[in-house]
C-alpha cells in the first residue's frame, strides 16, 4: 500500500532532483527519505530514479509513477474538501508581489510546496519593480511580497528571510563608451554608470560609492533589476546589481563581473503585515516559506557557472 506523504516526498523529488534538498522540505533525514524511496520501489517493483554522484534521474517509470501520485493527491484533496465541515481546509486567493527575477527563482518552489500542503489556496502573481515591494502591503489586496530588506525592517512587517547574496559590479563586454584604461583600473568617476532609480539597491549602491568617495556620472536612473543588467549588457554604462538578477539575466553572457562590493549583504525575504499573522491564509504560506527557505540558496549556488570575473 502506498503511503500518500510518501507520494508527495516523491513528488518534491522530481520538482528538486536532490536528495539533500527533498529531505529538507519533508523534514527528514536524507537517509530517512532515501528509505522512503527503496520502500517505494519495492512496493511498486520498479525502480523510480537513478541515484548517483552527479544527481537524481527519474526514470521512465518513474515519471508515471509521478503522475499517478500528483492525480491521487489532487484526487484525496479535493475529497477533502468535500467532507470538511469547515474548520480543517484551507481555501481562498492568496496575492504575492516580487519581481520578475525572484518570480523566477521563489513562486515555482513556493507554488509546488503550496500545492501539497494547501491544495485549495490559490496563487495571484503580481510582478514588477522590487523598490515597490514592501510599499505594496498598503493594498489590502496584496497579501505577501518577496522584497530586499532594508537596514531598519519596519515594526509592522512579519517576515521569513529566504536567502541573502552579494552585490556586484559589472561592466559591458562592448562599451560605448570610451575607456582609457582596462577594466582592472577602472575609474568609476570616469565612465557612465547605470543607477537604480530607487529602493534598497539605489541606498547600497550610494552607500558604496560614498565609502570609495566617488562621484559617479550617471549615464540613466532605471527602475528594476532585470533592466540595469539589460541597459549595462548594451554598453551604455556600469552598474551595481544583485548576484541573483545577473545570474538569471538573459544577457548574462553581454557583461562581465568586475568585482564582489564588499561587505553588501542583500536580503531577500517574504513579507507580510504583522496585522495579518493570525489569519490561516497567511500563516499557512508564512510557515512555508520558512520552511523552505533552507532549499533556496543550494539553488541559488546551482545556478551560478563560472564567470569572467576580473
Amino acid at each position: 500500500m502506498i503511503d500518500l506523504k510518501d507520494a508527495a516526498a516523491f513528488l518534491r523529488l522530481c520538482e528538486t532532483s536532490n536528495l539533500t534538498r527533498t529531505a529538507t522540505l519533508c523534514n527528514v533525514s536524507p537517509s530517512t527519505l532515501s528509505r522512503t524511496l527503496n520502500k517505494l520501489e519495492k512496493d511498486l517493483n520498479a525502480k523510480l530514479c537513478i541515484r548517483d554522484k552527479k544527481g537524481i534521474f527519474i526514470t521512465e517509470a518513474g515519471r508515471k509513477f509521478e503522475a499517478f501520485a500528483r492525480k491521487t493527491l489532487n484526487d484525496f484533496s479535493k475529497l477533502e474538501s468535500e467532507l470538511d465541515t469547515g474548520l480543517g481546509a484551507i481555501s481562498g486567493v492568496i496575492k504575492i508581489y516580487c519581481s520578475v527575477t525572484a518570480s523566477y527563482l521563489f513562486i515555482p518552489r513556493l507554488l509546488n510546496e503550496l500545492h501539497l500542503t494547501a491544495p485549495n489556496l490559490e496563487i495571484k502573481l503580481e510582478t514588477g519593480d522590487p523598490a515597490d515591494a514592501l510599499h505594496k502591503l498598503d493594498d489590502p489586496k496584496t497579501d505577501f511580497v518577496i522584497s530586499a530588506m532594508p537596514n531598519e525592517i519596519p515594526s509592522n512587517i512579519q517576515y521569513a528571510d529566504l536567502v541573502a547574496f552579494p552585490l556586484i559590479l559589472i561592466a559591458p563586454k562592448k562599451p560605448r563608451f570610451s575607456l582609457n584604461t582596462d577594466l582592472n583600473n577602472l575609474d568609476l568617476e570616469q565612465v557612465p554608470f547605470v543607477m537604480p532609480e530607487k529602493g534598497q539597491l539605489r541606498y547600497e549602491v550610494e552607500k558604496y560609492l560614498n565609502s570609495q568617495e566617488i562621484t559617479p556620472h550617471i549615464y540613466s536612473e532605471v527602475s528594476g533589476h532585470e533592466a540595469i543588467v539589460s541597459l549595462t549588457a548594451l554598453g551604455f554604462g556600469v552598474s551595481v546589481v544583485p548576484r541573483l538578477v545577473y545570474e538569471i539575466s538573459p544577457f548574462k553572457n553581454d557583461v562581465v563581473v568586475i568585482r564582489d562590493i564588499p561587505w553588501s549583504n542583500f536580503r531577500i525575504a517574504l513579507c507580510n503585515l504583522k496585522s495579518r499573522a493570525n489569519d490561516k491564509k497567511i500563516k499557512v504560506v508564512h510557515d512555508l516559506a520558512k520552511r523552505l527557505a533552507p532549499s533556496f540558496t543550494p539553488d541559488l549556488t546551482r545556478r551560478r557557472t563560472d564567470v569572467n570575473t576580473i
